[in-house]
């Protein structure tokens, strides 16, 4: 078996494990919003690093009209991604929607699996986000993604899942 592993330039060696993630990815992607409907969306994923022990991450979605153009935008998440020298790995998100998740998981080569730890709502938040799992895996060279969410109305159900190519 032929494993794609890329350590960039200057990574800080306690990042090797994720090293295949840096850089931008975008695609479109599908979705089941909170009220059981289906969406498309278009999304943009940047991990970065800056030689700490860390990889910067930031994504915008935007939810795809019936011709297949950005409509609107439909969010924003930013946050910190931060493995352990035994493959765990801690996730901190925060939404523009109004909350901040904490994952953790585990790195498996080229899989990485993440359970919600905690989420922390502001009182104006627009969802009702309780809980989530989400699956990234690089695939055939892209990146790959899942995304299961529950909210206050709702039990963990697949919400957005997507394939995007390096860029």
């Amino acid at each position: 078996m032929n494993i794609d592993i890329e350590v960039p330039e200057g990574l800080n060696p306690a990042l090797t494990a994720l090293g295949w993630l840096v850089g931008r990815w975008e695609g479109t992607g599908n979705g089941t919003d909170h009220e059981g409907n289906d969406f498309e969306f278009e999304q943009r994923i940047e991990f970065s690093h800056n030689g700490s022990d860390y990889l910067y991450y930031a994504s915008q979605t935007f939810l795809l009209g019936d011709d297949g153009a950005e409509a609107e935008p439909l969010g924003v998440e930013t946050g910190f991604w931060r493995p352990k020298a035994d493959a765990s790995l801690e996730v901190v998100l925060a939404s523009a929607d109004g909350w901040t998740e904490v994952l953790l998981g585990k790195i498996a080569v080229t899989r990485i699996d993440l359970l919600t730890d905690a989420v922390v709502r502001t009182e104006s938040a627009q969802v009702s986000h309780a809980s989530g799992q989400r699956l990234y895996g690089k695939v055939e060279g892209d990146l790959m993604y899942a995304l299961d969410r529950s909210t206050a109305e709702h039990a963990l159900r697949p919400h957005m899942w997507a394939r995007l190519k390096r860029v």
